[in-house]
């Protein structure tokens, strides 16, 4: 349950020590003014899964900072082997801080394939020419949520309870860490700026969860499907935590390829995705990362986060 009161300078002395550590101000989005960088990270490892050898070219692979970079090569770690044993090449990994830098390799075709989130996704379309490969199925469905989450002990009850309070975002340009709440407080006929006391960047979901839990922030917006992997595999990380709000459904977040990548390379990786959930070793990494199986996907099931972009940049 709620932490007392002797609790909270502890949270408090942490958080000074964060933002001493690893804090790193920029410029927020004009509505939001400058807000606080929040890092939990202690390091920042490079992702050691780097099998290029001098006789084959490895194939580079981008994955946004969904989750913190040591829970992000946990999470994808068997993934990318299986993949890497399929296509029969090493894989060198570019993990990246924002999405935006994930978003910049594939426009430059500096990487052939990325994880990133529907939200840089969307963005992405609009910039450059980007091609889904395939999409996660979780649960039967093709579509996930954004949570409002607030701390279990908080007075907090619903999303305009949140005004005056502090805010945690993951990314600019998360659909679930990001854009869901602008477009909430854009409704209330208000803006980031005005309605939250104080704003602050934690790059990962997971570390916006931390935050709520710590009492470092009061709310925050997360992916519905980190928060339902994490009540089911550590569940004391969520077990002070409350959902408040619950989104309307998105498209998943996507596997993509730059849309001019070698048509054969495409479509061999587009089969090894698709076909995944036959193979009993893919099935296994699959039941463990909670997917049913990849499947096709329609830039349709994007068109409500186009809304939402929209309404927001008015």
């Amino acid at each position: 349950m709620g932490r007392g009161g002797a609790s909270l300078p502890k949270a408090l002395i942490f958080l000074v020590a964060v933002l001493l550590l690893f804090g790193c101000s920029r410029p927020g989005t004009p509505d939001e003014g400058t807000p606080i960088e929040i890092d939990f990270s202690r390091k920042n490892p490079e992702m050691p899964f780097d099998l290029e050898t001098d006789s084959i070219a490895p194939l580079h692979v981008a994955i946004a900072a969904i989750t913190s970079p040591v829970e992000n090569l946990r999470y994808y770690e068997e993934l990318i082997h299986y993949l890497s044993q399929k296509i029969q090449r090493p894989i060198k990994i570019e993990q990246r801080k924002t999405y935006k830098e994930v978003n910049s390799l594939l426009e430059a075709r500096q990487i052939e394939l990325a994880f990133i989130c529907s939200g840089a996704y969307v963005e992405a379309r609009r910039q450059f020419p980007v091609e889904i490969l395939a999409v996660p199925q979780i649960r039967g469905k093709t579509t996930y949520n954004a949570y409002i989450i607030v701390h279990r002990a908080s007075s907090i009850r619903k999303f305009e309870d949140l005004q005056g309070k502090s805010f945690a975002f993951t990314d600019p340009l998360s659909n679930t860490g990001r854009l869901y709440a602008v477009k909430r407080v854009k409704e209330l006929e208000s803006s980031p700026r005005e309605f939250f006391s104080r704003i602050i960047y934690t790059h990962a979901h997971d570390h916006s969860i931390q935050a709520v839990a710590r009492h470092l922030v009061d709310g925050a917006t997360v992916d519905g499907l980190i928060y339902d992997y994490l009540e089911i595999h550590a569940p004391e990380k969520v077990a002070e935590l409350r959902i408040i709000e619950v989104s309307e459904d998105f498209g998943m977040p996507p596997v993509v390829v730059p849309a001019q990548l070698d048509p054969h390379l495409k479509k061999r990786l587009r089969h090894i995705f698709l076909s995944m959930h036959e193979d009993p070793a893919g099935q296994k990494i699959l039941q463990r990362l909670m997917i049913d199986r990849f499947v096709p996907a329609q830039d349709a099931d994007y068109n409500s986060i186009e809304q939402n972009l929209i309404f927001v940049s008015r």
